[in-house]
């Protein structure tokens, strides 16, 4: 395919006090092989007060827009409102990419009109405890994945736009939500390993990473009933029920034996069972027992995030309705 008849294509990178990263984004993007003048790169920032944009002012090849005071899912449709290309890309900023990365995407999407094609994320070459045992993968191995991914994302600008783009109101989860609408729509969505960027913001500390799956389960109550689909959400709402059962028993019903035996069951169960998908689904099976031991304390860390931010979404709904209420008073 000859450059010219090569699509021309729009990077879109939302950001938001990202200046730990950032550098190391622009900078694999600096080496694409695809033609520089047939993609342009566009960095939104949510209102960052840190370096981030001093950093991207450093990338003469970046435009760079504001759109202040949004959810991830408006700043990414902000993008591509100022996009000129026929296809968007969305980067997220903590992710570096390979020389060809954006010519195998494209060359995908071109062998198969009407599609939208995604990546995995994979890990850093020297991952932490926390990175290792919670991603289960290395920049070796396949991550099994059916939904996109809102850091690796390749579709074509006319279909984004008939689907609606991303949701706006969502907190997290608006690319699995595109990936539902876009496959109710007849669209073909495949998740190739070969489109995979290295995704240098997982959370290598214990409460960043509560704070991140509290802020990725935020939007579960809202989201009923469709929400009880949702293998996680159910096995975050037996591991909540096992914590306030164990709980309760103890403060107020310290005779009731058999609460207490239940509630200690499911606390203890339910990340087993997270574990025990986990392993199967990624073929880690042939570990040492420290291994699957650190797994399964990760699936417990993981599943008390989970809880909390259940726990936010059920507060901020009824803090909602109460805020109505003396509104229509």
């Amino acid at each position: 395919m000859s450059d010219e008849s090569l699509p021309y294509v729009s990077i879109v990178i939302p950001v938001l006090n990202e200046e730990r990263y950032l550098a190391a984004c622009l900078t694999s993007l600096m080496s694409l092989r695809y033609p520089k003048d047939r993609h342009e790169i566009l960095l939104v920032d949510n209102g960052s007060t840190d370096r981030t944009l001093e950093i991207a002012r450093g990338f003469e090849e970046v435009s760079i827009h504001v759109k202040e005071n949004a959810k991830v899912g408006a700043v990414r449709n902000y993008g591509v409102q100022k996009a000129k290309g026929s296809v968007i890309v969305f980067l997220d900023s903590d992710c570096v990419v390979s020389p060809d990365w954006l010519t195998d995407g494209i060359r995908k999407l071109t062998a198969n009109p009407g599609s939208v094609a995604g990546g995995h994320y994979l890990l850093r070459e020297d991952p932490s405890w926390l990175e290792k045992y919670w991603i289960l993968t290395s920049s070796g191995r396949k991550n099994p994945r059916t939904s996109l991914l809102g850091g690796c994302i390749f579709i074509p600008k006319a279909i984004f736009e008939k689907v609606g783009g991303f949701d706006e109101h969502l907190n997290a989860g608006e690319d699995n939500d595109l990936t539902v609408r876009l496959r109710s729509e007849q669209y073909q969505v495949e998740i190739d390993p070969s489109l995979s960027v290295v995704h240098l913001g997982y959370p290598s500390r214990i409460r960043p990473f509560i704070a991140r799956q509290l802020w990725h389960s935020s939007d579960y109550i809202n989201g009923l009933p469709d929400t009880l689909r949702d293998k996680t959400f159910l096995l975050t709402l037996a591991f909540m029920a096992g914590v306030i059962g164990f709980f309760g028993s103890l403060l107020f019903l310290p005779k009731a034996h058999l609460t207490l035996m239940v509630s200690a069951f499911l606390v203890l169960l339910c990340p087993a069972v997270l574990s025990a998908k986990r392993i199967m689904r990624t073929g880690a099976k042939e570990k040492k027992l420290f291994d699957y031991v650190s797994i399964y304390l990760v699936d417990w860390l993981y599943l008390v995030g989970r809880a909390l931010g259940v726990l936010s979404g059920i507060i901020n709904r009824l803090r909602f309705r109460s805020d109505a209420k003396i509104g229509k008073r």
